[in-house]
């Protein structure tokens, strides 16, 4: 899910020089699922030993029944979701998963269940700052590229970029 909610983007990009306005649904070329891919093998090799060691035993002691259970409700968040057509991380159902069985554990009485809320409240802080700053980010990437490529901005009244329009 994750690779898709990054290719989906480049596919778009990378039909926009050739087609204009992009169709709600541009057709995916086997470059972006590719660089998407490698993208993501990247992400695991460079990360991937921080985000399981954090996940696995910073927020909590993960047990073999205790993290049976977190993958089993990761994924049947994970699947849910992309059933209802809703782009969630999957790293976030993993960390929504692993509270789940703490607090589960810690209601059923299970002794030695305890979550880690310092590293639990930078997660959360990490996740409330990245949609603001993503936006800050995307934002400030399109006056950049618009002012670069589209000095005279050739829009139509809905917004939409006129490809044939001359500056000047």
């Amino acid at each position: 899910n994750d690779v898709g909610n990054a290719v989906g983007p480049l596919a778009a990009i990378l039909a926009t020089p050739a087609e204009g306005p992009v169709a709600l649904a541009p057709a995916v070329p086997p470059t972006a699922m590719l660089c998407g891919a490698g993208a993501f093998v990247v992400g695991i090799l460079t990360l991937g030993e921080r985000t399981i060691s954090t996940v696995g035993s910073k927020i909590t002691t993960l047990t073999p029944h205790r993290s049976f259970a977190t993958q089993t409700g990761a994924a049947v968040a994970v699947l849910s979701s992309s059933a209802c057509g809703l782009p969630v991380s999957t790293s976030h159902c993993l960390v929504g998963a692993v509270v789940g069985v703490s607090l589960a554990e810690k209601l059923c009485g299970v002794p030695n269940t305890g979550l880690d809320l310092t590293v639990l409240s930078k997660i959360v802080v990490g996740w409330v700052v990245t949609i603001p700053l993503a936006a800050a980010v995307a934002a400030a990437a399109f006056v950049l590229l618009s002012w670069l490529t589209c000095p005279h901005r050739p829009y139509n009244e809905g917004g939409e970029i006129l490809h044939n329009a001359t500056a000047g």
